[in-house]
């Protein structure tokens, strides 16, 4: 904003300062009016003269305007070369104090110059801030954030990416040593052989080449969290990457699931199942009492022990498989559950060949119960007398394969094995490693049994060749 009381001298430096285009002028023909222009818009810079008294000097104005909080550049340009003059404006807060001695464009080109350049520091100031306010913040989110800058081969090349800023969050996911990621390709630090970073490593392939964003929900490298992943365009030729963890949420979601089906189990089928039990033990009791005087009464006997014990055995196993996804999962060496879950079974344990070792499964802490159930299985009900319990590559899978030589699943059973309504156990069995993702299927063509248990991709680790 200009402020002379001479019309003619603000026509002129108002066209000589707007003559290129990058400044816009207004003016004032009085401090007064100054004073209600700036108290109802921004001005960048007020180059004011001395202005003839009675009226509203311009050091009035200067001191008027700095009161009120105007902040901006002020230069006192006036044709009253005094020193005095020039002290006083100084001192009351005016940024230069510029003589109208010379030519009058050679100081409209003075002017245009400390205009620009305090626009221009401003402007950098500003930006200055805004970038340390928004590092600030970026530094201290708890998610995992990351700028990533594409640079384009001129020869023709695949396109690399650069990441130009990112914070601890970021960087602990992918580089625990505390390395710093700054400079790097994002897919450098990806190894493709986890779902996660394959599906990120995806992502980022497309948003270079097709400018695709995405966003998926995936399990983190070391099995350990769950991160929602969205990667974005910010600006052309930059995108940005941000991981927000969501453990607690799948956590959440699993543990009432399984609340829910275990309370489902516990108050109907377990119930059912003891009913069922009693009533034949109630039974074989009355039919002993009635033959007192009977041999026979032996063998009653004995078939109400064996309800008794088939009773006591449904109570243990509800109360075993209660506790399942309680504690959260953890590598399991593969060989040392199965060894667990012998310790109870109730067969010839010598019978139970297990060829597993080097092999471990990201799996449910009491996965010994799994194998416990197949091997009590194939005595029990397969009337089995040899047990192999045996793993095998499957694709990106690994499979455990646990096979008797018993009589068999019944055609007419096997839809319904894993149902909760027709065997309570490996209802169980299935729940229980459908925690990390594992399934298991029963797949004899004849003969005895076999279960397949398949562990999937980033669920299972080989520390050894397996025999």
């Amino acid at each position: 904003m200009l402020v002379n009381d001479d019309q003619a001298v603000l026509e002129t430096v108002a066209g000589l300062l707007s003559a290129e285009g990058d400044i816009s002028v207004d003016i004032a023909l009085s401090g007064e009016a100054a004073l209600e222009k700036l108290a109802t818009a921004k001005f960048d810079a007020v180059i004011s003269d001395y202005l003839t008294p009675p009226a509203m000097n311009g050091i009035d104005l200067l001191r008027n305007a700095r009161a009120r909080g105007y902040m901006g550049l002020f230069l006192m340009f006036t044709d009253k070369c005094d020193e005095a003059l020039a002290l006083d404006a100084i001192l009351n807060g005016a940024d230069h104090f510029l003589p109208r001695c010379n030519g009058s464009r050679t100081d409209v080109a003075l002017i245009r110059s400390l205009i620009l350049r305090r626009v221009q520091r401003s402007e950098d100031e500003g930006g200055r801030q805004d970038a340390e306010a928004y590092h600030s913040l970026l530094m201290r989110l708890p998610d995992g954030f990351a700028y990533h800058q594409v640079i384009y081969d001129n020869a023709g090349g695949s396109p690399t990416t650069m990441i130009t800023d990112a914070n601890e969050a970021f960087e602990r996911t992918f580089l625990p040593s505390g390395e710093s990621v700054l400079g790097r390709d994002v897919r450098d630090l990806l190894n493709g052989q986890d779902i996660f970073e394959k599906r990120l490593a995806m992502a980022i392939d497309n948003i270079i080449t097709s400018g695709m964003e995405a966003r998926f929900t995936e399990r983190s490298p070391d099995r350990e969290k769950w991160f929602s992943v969205g990667v974005y365009i910010s600006e052309p030729g930059h995108f940005v990457t941000m991981l927000s963890d969501v453990t607690a949420l799948k956590v959440a979601e699993r543990d009432l699931e399984l609340y829910k089906r275990k309370m489902r189990f516990i108050g109907s089928q377990v119930r059912h199942d003891i009913l069922n039990q009693l009533t034949a033990l109630n039974g074989f009791l009355s039919l002993s009492q009635l033959k007192v005087e009977d041999r026979s009464v032996i063998e009653f006997l004995s078939k109400a022990g064996t309800s008794g014990n088939r009773m006591r055995r449904i109570l243990e196993l509800s109360r075993e498989f209660e506790q399942l996804g309680m504690s959260p999962p953890v590598w399991v060496p593969a060989r040392s559950a199965v060894d667990k879950g012998m310790e109870q079974v109730q067969g010839d344990r010598n019978a139970v060949k297990v060829d597993l070792e080097g092999l471990e499964i990201f799996a449910e802490p009491r996965v010994d119960l799994v194998f416990r159930t197949l091997v009590d299985n194939a005595f029990l009900h397969g009337k089995a007398t040899e047990v192999h319990i045996y793993s095998a590559k499957a694709g990106e899978e690994h499979k455990i394969i646990c096979k008797d030589n018993g009589t068999g699943i019944p055609p007419e059973k096997r839809k319904f094995l894993f149902d909760d309504r027709l065997d309570h156990s490996l209802f169980l069995t299935k729940e229980a490693l459908a925690i990390t993702g594992i399934r298991i299927e029963e797949t004899s063509q004849g003969g005895g049994a076999c279960f397949e248990i398949m562990v999937p991709r980033g669920c299972f680790r080989l520390t050894s060749k397996p025999q």
